[in-house]
């Protein structure tokens, strides 16, 4: 399932590429739905240029994450590629296989940043028979990742629906790396 979403951002592409790609591993400081994230230590310990990251998704033990491997960083052109595999270990079965994700960030005339989210998602037997409804959701899903970056970047604070999702799930509970 190919899905391509984008968002203007009054803010340089410098600053946007900055939160997006540099700073990759943090992405639980500006995005709903992510408890915790953490560079992988594999790739960290390896001294890989290309680190991926985790991204715990419940606030409870062995929780629902994703890992997500860095394909590709080119910051001179402000692209990056990376796969996203979720990883349950409990509970119903997830209908993606994987993600594969281009980010684009381009300038606009006006000095802001175009951000384009490019994506192929992989899917199992039930997501293709879930296609339509996996379809709205994961729409919905990846406008509010690119809505909670714009606000983050453009305020310097989380999104409202970032902030209401902390709240919610209250202190952490897991170990962190």
């Amino acid at each position: 399932m190919k899905l391509n979403r984008t968002v203007i951002i009054n803010k340089p592409v410098n600053k946007v590429w900055q939160v997006a790609a540099e700073d990759f591993a943090n992405a639980y400081k500006w995005m709903t739905g992510v408890v915790h994230s953490y560079e992988t230590p594999a790739a960290k310990q390896a001294g890989d240029a290309l680190p991926g990251r985790i991204c715990y998704l419940e606030n409870k033990e062995n929780p629902f994450h994703a890992v997500e491997n860095i394909l590709s960083f080119d910051a001179d052109n402000h692209r990056l590629e990376f796969e996203i595999f979720p990883v349950k270990t409990s509970g119903g079965d997830i209908p993606i296989i994987k993600n594969h994700v281009v980010m684009q960030f381009k300038s606009t005339p006006d000095g802001g940043t175009q951000v384009f989210w490019d994506c192929n998602v992989e899917l199992k037997l039930l997501g293709k028979i879930l296609y339509p409804l996996l379809k709205l959701g994961l729409n919905k899903g990846f406008d509010g990742i690119l809505n909670d970056l714009k606000v983050y970047v453009e305020t310097g604070q989380v999104s409202a629906k970032k902030k209401k999702f902390d709240k919610k799930i209250g202190p952490l509970k897991i170990a962190t790396v």
